[in-house]
């Protein structure tokens, strides 16, 4: 896909658009581990991922976690609350030291009148992350962790996580976060991948599975999800 803003989902960049979305708010910086905000807070804005690394993501009361999307700069978050002018529906993370650009809900409606482009490049964001929550959604109505899994390594972009080194075949993500994708526990996540670099179809190192065998872990996920 070709966007016309420098996004989540195209390496593709209109510098003068972007360019005029940075000058258009307030610049933070955060450092790792630190919210960018959090759910049920009121809106701060449009968020310009500037630099850096952030999860989205709820917290659950018994100390669990959902992560919905790993965004690596640029990127567009926080548009749906900055529209509807409702609190926050999740939290966003710093997972690296982040610089933001957060423009305000009255700022972002000006930009939309003057500029159709950013218009379409937010309906856009809305949409693909709509189909976000949607394929996690069915992944979790099946029990097989693994099939989960397998899916989400060769599906990751349409999973949300954009973290990808290089090329789409290396992604930079934690046992812990992949975890927190899929709903389960990092132990089994843990024993699943080593499953897999034993078959040969993914290569392990600290904070990176990089992809091996794409048609292997095509099989093993259609053969894992008619199982369930």
């Amino acid at each position: 896909m070709n966007y016309v803003i420098p996004n989540i989902y195209s390496q593709s960049t209109d510098t003068d658009l972007w360019n005029i979305l940075l000058s258009s708010g307030i610049s933070r910086h955060y450092q790792k581990g630190e919210f960018v905000f959090e759910k049920d807070q009121p809106s701060n804005g449009l968020i310009c991922l500037k630099k850096g690394k952030v999860k989205v993501s709820s917290f659950f009361s018994e100390g669990g976690e959902k992560i919905f999307g790993i965004l690596v700069a640029p990127a567009l978050f926080g548009e749906t609350e900055t529209l509807d002018q409702g609190p926050r529906m999740v939290s966003a993370t710093a997972l690296t030291h982040v610089e933001i650009v957060a423009i305000s809900g009255n700022k972002t409606k000006e930009l939309i009148y003057t500029y159709p482009d950013i218009a379409l490049s937010i309906i856009q964001s809305i949409g693909v992350k709509l189909r976000w929550t949607t394929l996690q959604a069915e992944d979790l109505s099946t029990q097989k962790i693994e099939y989960r899994l397998a899916r989400l390594l060769l599906d990751f972009k349409h999973y949300g996580i954009f973290t990808s080194k290089n090329n789409d075949n290396c992604l930079m993500i934690t046992h812990e976060e992949l975890a927190h994708f899929i709903g389960t526990a990092r132990s089994k996540v843990t024993t699943y991948l080593n499953e897999f670099a034993h078959k040969g179809l993914i290569q392990l190192r600290r904070g990176e599975i990089r992809i091996l065998d794409t048609a292997g872990l095509n099989k093993y996920k259609y053969t894992h999800k008619s199982q369930a």
